[in-house]
């Protein structure tokens, strides 16, 4: 009987999109809440659980990054209302006299001359300097009461309001500059008719539709449409800044839908996601996980898309709602779905999300006491040694109570479990979804099988390490006859705990052959390989 080997499982991460027939022998046609580093598969993070958020429908999250000490997480609600978070307390940080109004809008956050910005789209921008007990109103420094903006960036050393309202009129391609400040001060003007202020204003007029998102590029702006991109920078010239389309017909889906990395935009469109340099282009999903992603997605539900960049796991991941038949959440509005790619192996996988809504990169500093750990050792994540070093940042999600999937309205931190873990929080079991890889169509080509060849597989010999306590990793095989088959038949999933069984047992027949693996557990998995012991005939049973 011949052994096929399987290695270097990590080498192709999850293909959706290509027939599984035709993918090479270590490439998987789907996993979910996996990663695809270091030569092998491991679990996903986890995500932990920071903080029972008080206040209902949390729509934003973002962070304030001082010169010195802790960073500074804030979450922005449904009805308005800012507050900061700082272990596992909520302290408000709205605006005085503001009027709490639940309105499903645009939010956006950025800093300048170390102040942070948080806007949304149906009031003035609001500003926060380390020297201020909460958010200050903008129209109190220079912006006009009844300004508003779909999107607040920055370019240049000025603050960029974009998709601007004044009054009753709504100018969806305008871009309205700031006069530039001075470290830890907003800016004095946006008085355009002043020459000496450097504001002014742009309406980007072959822009079809709005400005959806914007995004830096070393220190120029690009502003995307739904299809359509320009390059905005500073010229030195009296009109102060030059507006350059794209030579490309992509744009960004939502708000918040790019992020700069190593000198390109990497952004979530409407139909692809794809990376430039501001001169050329490529999709980096396309040919493996495009359709699937786009094919699943709810475009009714796109403004609640967003991009998140984990430069901890060199990651960038596309949070979305889907529809996709491999969820463990559905049934409600925040994002339940992200497709991750890896962009230092340029591998994609798949993540559950808990109906969330926004992610941000903050510091998360929790000191703990014998008195106050009221979890399980296993359940915290951190060291001794994150105990006095708090200044490691964890990617951190906002989500929304769901009572049908046991979920609270959370601030979670979206953490490795084990080594290399760095928050302090217990996991959340309901957040923290299965492990689950399949790969169908093995018709072993690599082995010059004829496809009329029987194939029985007899065993299966895992290289598979799971963490002290951990569930047994669950692995099923799957035969068909016929290549039109929809689904194999499965012959049963059986436990594999890595100490006392070496190999499982199937003795499996047919003429195509697939796999599916699913560890119910959170803590650590690592798959590096298996052997396939099989037996070929030329023939089935009856002579098939």
């Amino acid at each position: 009987m011949p052994i096929e080997h399987l290695r270097n499982l990590a080498k192709f991460g999850v293909i959706t999109d290509v027939d599984a027939f035709d993918l090479a022998p270590e490439a998987f046609s789907f996993g979910v809440n996996v990663r695809f580093r270091n030569g092998k598969i491991t679990s996903a993070p986890v995500f932990r659980s920071v903080a029972a958020l008080g206040t209902v429908s949390p729509r934003f999250v973002f962070a304030s990054n001082p010169s010195t000490g802790l960073d500074l997480l804030f979450v922005g609600y449904l009805n308005g209302t800012v507050y900061r978070v700082t272990g596992s307390i909520e302290n408000t940080y709205t605006v005085a006299g503001y009027t709490p109004s639940s309105v499903e809008a645009s939010w956006s956050s950025t800093t300048l001359a170390t102040v942070t910005y948080v806007n949304r789209s149906d009031r003035s921008p609001w500003y926060f300097r380390s020297s201020d007990p909460q958010f200050q109103d903008l129209s109190l420094s220079g912006w006009d009461s009844t300004w508003r903006c779909g999107l607040l960036r920055t370019c240049a050393g000025a603050l960029v309001a974009l998709n601007v309202t004044k009054g009753a009129t709504n100018y969806p391609t305008m871009v309205k500059t700031s006069s530039i400040p001075t470290a830890g001060t907003v800016p004095a003007s946006w008085d355009i008719t002043n020459p000496a202020s450097l504001a002014v204003e742009n309406i980007l007029a072959d822009m079809a539709g709005g400005i959806t998102d914007a995004c830096p590029l070393g220190n120029d702006l690009i502003i995307y449409g739904f299809k359509q991109a320009y390059h905005m920078y500073a010229n030195g010239l009296t009109s102060v800044y030059t507006f350059d389309p794209l030579p490309f017909k992509k744009g960004a889906l939502n708000a918040n839908c790019s992020v700069e990395i190593g000198g390109k935009n990497v952004v979530f469109g409407p139909d692809d996601i794809w990376q430039h340099d501001g001169t050329s282009e490529k999709s980096i999903c396309d040919e493996r996980v495009r359709t699937f992603i786009f094919d699943s997605l709810n475009l009714s539900k796109a403004n609640r898309c967003f991009v998140c960049h984990n430069p901890k796991l060199k990651e960038i991941t596309f949070a979305y709602v889907s529809g996709d038949g491999y969820l463990s959440f559905d049934g409600a509005d925040g994002c339940n779905r992200q497709a991750v790619w890896n962009y230092a192996n340029d591998t994609w996988s798949f993540d559950d999300l808990p109906f969330v809504y926004s992610a941000a990169e903050s510091n998360l500093s929790n000191a703990m006491t014998y008195a106050t750990v009221t979890a399980t050792y296993d359940q915290f994540g951190g060291s001794y040694q994150d105990q006095e070093d708090g200044y490691k940042r964890t990617i951190c999600y906002v989500g929304e109570a769901n009572s049908a999937h046991n979920l609270i309205t959370s601030l979670y931190a979206f953490d490795v479990y084990g080594q290399g873990s760095a928050a302090a929080y217990p996991v959340d079991a309901n957040a923290t979804k299965p492990r689950y890889l399949e790969r169908r169509g093995i018709d072993l080509d690599e082995l010059n099988a004829d496809l009329r060849g029987y194939k029985t597989l007899s065993s299966v010999y895992p290289q598979v390490r799971l963490g002290s306590g951990a569930a047994n990793l669950m692995i099923d095989v799957g035969v068909s006859d016929t290549f039109n088959s929809n689904n194999p038949n499965w012959t049963g999933y059986q436990p594999y705990d890595g100490a006392d069984l070496y190999k499982l047992d199937y003795n499996a027949a047919g003429r195509w052959l697939a796999i599916r693996m699913k560890f119910s557990d959170y803590k650590e998995l690592t798959i590096l390989g298996f052997d396939l012991d099989l037996k070929i005939t030329s023939k089935g049973p009856q002579g098939k």
